[in-house]
Protein backbone atom coordinates (compact mmCIF):
# COMPACT_ATOMS: atom_id res chain seq x y z
CA UNK A 1 0.00 0.00 0.00
CA UNK A 2 2.94 2.16 0.52
CA UNK A 3 4.68 1.64 -2.64
CA UNK A 4 1.54 2.72 -4.14
CA UNK A 5 1.25 5.49 -2.68
CA UNK A 6 4.74 6.23 -3.26
CA UNK A 7 3.52 5.90 -7.05
CA UNK A 8 0.73 8.16 -7.16
CA UNK A 9 2.75 10.62 -5.30
CA UNK A 10 5.80 10.14 -8.02
CA UNK A 11 3.20 10.45 -10.66
CA UNK A 12 1.27 13.83 -9.18
CA UNK A 13 4.62 15.21 -8.79
CA UNK A 14 5.57 14.81 -12.39
CA UNK A 15 2.68 15.97 -13.65
CA UNK A 16 2.69 19.29 -11.49
CA UNK A 17 6.06 19.99 -13.13
CA UNK A 18 4.82 19.38 -16.69
CA UNK A 19 1.77 21.76 -16.23
CA UNK A 20 3.99 24.32 -14.50
CA UNK A 21 6.35 23.85 -17.62
CA UNK A 22 3.74 24.57 -20.05
CA UNK A 23 2.37 27.50 -18.37
CA UNK A 24 5.70 28.82 -18.96
CA UNK A 25 5.70 28.26 -22.41
CA UNK A 26 2.19 29.66 -23.06
CA UNK A 27 2.61 32.47 -20.37
CA UNK A 28 3.51 36.19 -21.44
CA UNK A 29 2.51 38.27 -24.47
CA UNK A 30 4.12 37.22 -27.95
CA UNK A 31 6.60 39.74 -28.87
CA UNK A 32 6.46 41.82 -32.52
CA UNK A 33 9.70 40.97 -34.46
CA UNK A 34 11.56 44.89 -35.11
CA UNK A 35 11.50 45.44 -39.16
CA UNK A 36 14.57 45.25 -40.72
CA UNK A 37 16.90 48.16 -40.84
CA UNK A 38 19.94 48.53 -42.71
CA UNK A 39 21.60 49.97 -39.89
CA UNK A 40 21.39 46.91 -38.12
CA UNK A 41 22.58 44.69 -40.47
CA UNK A 42 26.60 43.91 -40.03
CA UNK A 43 27.41 43.14 -43.42
CA UNK A 44 26.32 46.91 -44.79
CA UNK A 45 28.16 47.79 -41.73
CA UNK A 46 31.39 46.15 -42.45
CA UNK A 47 31.68 47.90 -46.13
CA UNK A 48 30.64 50.63 -44.68
CA UNK A 49 33.80 50.72 -42.83
CA UNK A 50 36.16 49.81 -45.82
CA UNK A 51 34.49 52.21 -47.86
CA UNK A 52 34.97 55.12 -45.15
CA UNK A 53 39.03 53.44 -44.57
CA UNK A 54 39.52 53.55 -48.20
CA UNK A 55 38.55 57.29 -48.95
CA UNK A 56 40.78 58.33 -45.89
CA UNK A 57 43.69 56.58 -47.94
CA UNK A 58 43.19 58.16 -50.72
CA UNK A 59 42.42 61.97 -49.55
CA UNK A 60 45.42 61.94 -47.33
CA UNK A 61 48.10 60.55 -49.60
CA UNK A 62 46.79 61.51 -52.95
CA UNK A 63 44.74 64.87 -52.14
CA UNK A 64 47.39 66.57 -54.58
CA UNK A 65 47.09 64.45 -57.23
CA UNK A 66 42.98 63.95 -57.10
CA UNK A 67 43.29 68.00 -56.79
CA UNK A 68 44.70 68.29 -59.95
CA UNK A 69 43.28 65.46 -62.02
CA UNK A 70 39.83 67.63 -60.70
CA UNK A 71 41.29 70.14 -62.54
CA UNK A 72 42.33 68.32 -65.38
CA UNK A 73 39.12 67.08 -65.87
CA UNK A 74 37.71 70.54 -66.96
CA UNK A 75 40.56 71.54 -68.84
CA UNK A 76 41.89 70.20 -72.23
CA UNK A 77 45.77 69.68 -72.38
CA UNK A 78 48.11 68.06 -75.35
CA UNK A 79 51.08 67.44 -73.29
CA UNK A 80 51.61 67.00 -69.27
CA UNK A 81 52.41 70.35 -67.42
CA UNK A 82 56.04 70.68 -66.27
CA UNK A 83 54.72 70.51 -62.44
CA UNK A 84 52.18 68.03 -62.91
CA UNK A 85 52.30 65.38 -59.78
CA UNK A 86 51.49 62.76 -61.23
CA UNK A 87 53.08 59.11 -61.59
CA UNK A 88 52.21 55.41 -62.20
CA UNK A 89 51.76 54.28 -59.20
CA UNK A 90 49.61 57.52 -57.56
CA UNK A 91 47.09 56.12 -60.46
CA UNK A 92 45.97 53.60 -57.14
CA UNK A 93 44.26 56.53 -55.38
CA UNK A 94 41.93 56.52 -58.10
CA UNK A 95 41.42 53.03 -58.33
CA UNK A 96 40.38 52.79 -54.08
CA UNK A 97 37.90 55.35 -55.31
CA UNK A 98 36.40 53.65 -57.95
CA UNK A 99 36.07 50.39 -55.61
CA UNK A 100 33.99 52.52 -53.52
CA UNK A 101 31.95 53.57 -56.72
CA UNK A 102 31.56 49.40 -56.74
CA UNK A 103 30.83 48.85 -53.02
CA UNK A 104 28.24 52.16 -52.63
CA UNK A 105 25.86 51.39 -55.68
CA UNK A 106 26.09 47.43 -54.33
CA UNK A 107 24.76 49.14 -50.77
CA UNK A 108 21.89 51.06 -53.00
CA UNK A 109 21.26 47.64 -55.28
CA UNK A 110 20.66 45.49 -52.31
CA UNK A 111 18.37 48.47 -50.82
CA UNK A 112 16.15 47.99 -54.08
CA UNK A 113 16.36 44.51 -54.51
CA UNK A 114 15.45 43.45 -50.94
CA UNK A 115 12.95 46.57 -50.55
CA UNK A 116 11.41 45.30 -54.10
CA UNK A 117 11.83 41.70 -53.92
CA UNK A 118 11.09 40.31 -50.12
CA UNK A 119 12.19 37.09 -50.78
CA UNK A 120 15.48 37.97 -51.70
CA UNK A 121 15.80 39.40 -47.80
CA UNK A 122 14.54 36.24 -46.27
CA UNK A 123 16.54 33.56 -48.14
CA UNK A 124 18.88 34.88 -49.24
CA UNK A 125 22.73 35.62 -46.80
CA UNK A 126 22.77 39.32 -47.41
CA UNK A 127 26.60 39.23 -47.34
CA UNK A 128 26.55 37.15 -50.04
CA UNK A 129 23.73 39.31 -51.77
CA UNK A 130 26.02 42.55 -51.26
CA UNK A 131 28.85 40.74 -52.57
CA UNK A 132 26.96 39.87 -55.57
CA UNK A 133 25.81 43.60 -56.30
CA UNK A 134 29.02 45.04 -55.90
CA UNK A 135 30.72 42.96 -57.83
CA UNK A 136 28.43 43.19 -60.87
CA UNK A 137 29.21 46.73 -60.76
CA UNK A 138 32.81 45.94 -60.76
CA UNK A 139 32.77 43.11 -63.47
CA UNK A 140 30.48 46.12 -65.65
CA UNK A 141 33.45 48.77 -65.29
CA UNK A 142 36.09 46.02 -65.88
CA UNK A 143 34.04 45.25 -69.29
CA UNK A 144 33.76 49.13 -70.30
CA UNK A 145 37.13 49.85 -69.60
CA UNK A 146 38.35 46.36 -72.27
CA UNK A 147 35.93 47.72 -74.32
CA UNK A 148 36.99 51.50 -74.22
CA UNK A 149 40.35 50.19 -74.95
CA UNK A 150 39.14 48.18 -78.27
CA UNK A 151 37.09 50.83 -79.49
CA UNK A 152 39.68 53.97 -78.80
CA UNK A 153 42.45 52.06 -80.07
CA UNK A 154 40.70 51.35 -83.74
CA UNK A 155 39.64 54.64 -83.88
CA UNK A 156 41.69 57.36 -82.07
CA UNK A 157 45.32 58.55 -81.24
CA UNK A 158 47.37 57.60 -78.48
CA UNK A 159 47.07 60.51 -76.57
CA UNK A 160 43.36 60.80 -76.81
CA UNK A 161 43.10 57.22 -75.03
CA UNK A 162 44.68 57.72 -72.29
CA UNK A 163 43.29 61.04 -71.57
CA UNK A 164 39.64 59.13 -71.76
CA UNK A 165 40.99 56.19 -69.59
CA UNK A 166 42.01 59.03 -66.79
CA UNK A 167 38.84 61.00 -66.97
CA UNK A 168 36.32 57.95 -66.62
CA UNK A 169 38.44 56.74 -64.05
CA UNK A 170 38.40 60.02 -62.10
CA UNK A 171 34.85 60.67 -62.59
CA UNK A 172 34.03 57.09 -61.19
CA UNK A 173 36.31 57.68 -58.26
CA UNK A 174 34.40 61.29 -58.01
CA UNK A 175 30.96 59.18 -57.99
CA UNK A 176 32.23 57.40 -55.06
CA UNK A 177 32.73 60.28 -52.67
CA UNK A 178 29.49 60.87 -53.64
CA UNK A 179 27.69 58.25 -53.63
CA UNK A 180 29.09 57.11 -50.67
CA UNK A 181 27.80 60.08 -48.73
CA UNK A 182 24.55 59.09 -49.73
CA UNK A 183 24.99 55.57 -48.63
CA UNK A 184 25.64 57.10 -45.22
CA UNK A 185 22.48 59.34 -44.84
CA UNK A 186 20.11 56.41 -46.71
CA UNK A 187 21.87 53.78 -44.03
CA UNK A 188 21.92 55.66 -40.68
CA UNK A 189 18.85 57.95 -41.18
CA UNK A 190 16.40 55.28 -42.51
CA UNK A 191 16.40 57.97 -46.00
CA UNK A 192 13.12 56.50 -47.84
CA UNK A 193 13.33 54.02 -51.02
CA UNK A 194 12.14 56.73 -53.49
CA UNK A 195 14.25 59.56 -52.26
CA UNK A 196 17.48 57.27 -52.06
CA UNK A 197 16.18 56.14 -55.59
CA UNK A 198 16.11 59.96 -56.62
CA UNK A 199 19.24 61.25 -55.34
CA UNK A 200 21.25 57.93 -57.34
CA UNK A 201 19.81 58.43 -60.40
CA UNK A 202 20.74 61.99 -60.05
CA UNK A 203 24.41 61.77 -59.44
CA UNK A 204 24.54 59.03 -62.29
CA UNK A 205 23.05 61.25 -64.57
CA UNK A 206 25.21 63.99 -63.67
CA UNK A 207 28.51 62.03 -64.27
CA UNK A 208 27.24 60.89 -68.02
CA UNK A 209 26.40 64.62 -68.73
CA UNK A 210 30.21 65.19 -67.92
CA UNK A 211 31.26 62.18 -69.83
CA UNK A 212 29.24 63.19 -72.48
CA UNK A 213 30.80 66.66 -72.50
CA UNK A 214 34.71 64.60 -71.85
CA UNK A 215 33.79 62.51 -74.88
CA UNK A 216 33.14 66.28 -76.97
CA UNK A 217 36.36 67.32 -75.92
CA UNK A 218 38.24 64.38 -76.34
CA UNK A 219 37.19 62.69 -79.17
CA UNK A 220 34.41 64.55 -81.05
CA UNK A 221 35.39 68.43 -81.17
CA UNK A 222 33.83 68.88 -85.01
CA UNK A 223 29.85 69.33 -85.89
CA UNK A 224 30.36 66.06 -87.92
CA UNK A 225 31.25 64.05 -85.27
CA UNK A 226 28.31 64.42 -83.55
CA UNK A 227 26.69 61.05 -85.08
CA UNK A 228 29.89 58.76 -83.82
CA UNK A 229 29.54 60.52 -80.80
CA UNK A 230 25.88 59.67 -79.98
CA UNK A 231 26.79 55.93 -81.51
CA UNK A 232 29.96 55.60 -79.12
CA UNK A 233 27.95 57.01 -76.19
CA UNK A 234 25.13 55.00 -76.35
CA UNK A 235 26.69 51.90 -77.44
CA UNK A 236 29.64 51.76 -74.63
CA UNK A 237 27.37 54.15 -71.92
CA UNK A 238 23.59 53.47 -71.67
CA UNK A 239 23.87 49.87 -73.12
CA UNK A 240 25.91 48.02 -70.06
CA UNK A 241 23.35 49.90 -68.06
CA UNK A 242 20.33 48.40 -69.80
CA UNK A 243 22.46 44.83 -69.58
CA UNK A 244 23.68 44.89 -65.70
CA UNK A 245 20.29 45.62 -64.64
CA UNK A 246 18.05 42.66 -66.60
CA UNK A 247 21.24 40.46 -65.46
CA UNK A 248 20.39 41.36 -62.11
CA UNK A 249 17.17 40.93 -62.53
CA UNK A 250 18.13 37.42 -63.75
CA UNK A 251 20.62 36.63 -61.26
CA UNK A 252 17.54 37.53 -58.37
CA UNK A 253 15.53 34.98 -59.87
CA UNK A 254 18.20 32.46 -59.59
CA UNK A 255 19.31 32.98 -56.53
CA UNK A 256 15.59 33.03 -54.78
CA UNK A 257 14.73 29.81 -56.31
CA UNK A 258 18.12 28.05 -54.98
CA UNK A 259 17.72 29.24 -51.96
Amino acid sequence: MNEYRHTICEQTDSNASLRSVEMKDISGMQGEALPYSLRTDWPITCVIFFCFFLIIYAIRNGKKYLYQHFKDFFRQKDRAGLFDVTSGSDFKYTVALSGVCCISCGIFLFDYFTDTQAELLQNVPHLLLLSIYAASVLALMCVKWIFYNLVNWTFFEKSQRKRWIVSYFDLSGACGLALFSLALVTVYFDLPLKTSLTFVLSVLACSKILLFYKSIRNFFNHFHGVLHLILYFCALEIAPLLFLWKGLGYINNLLILNF
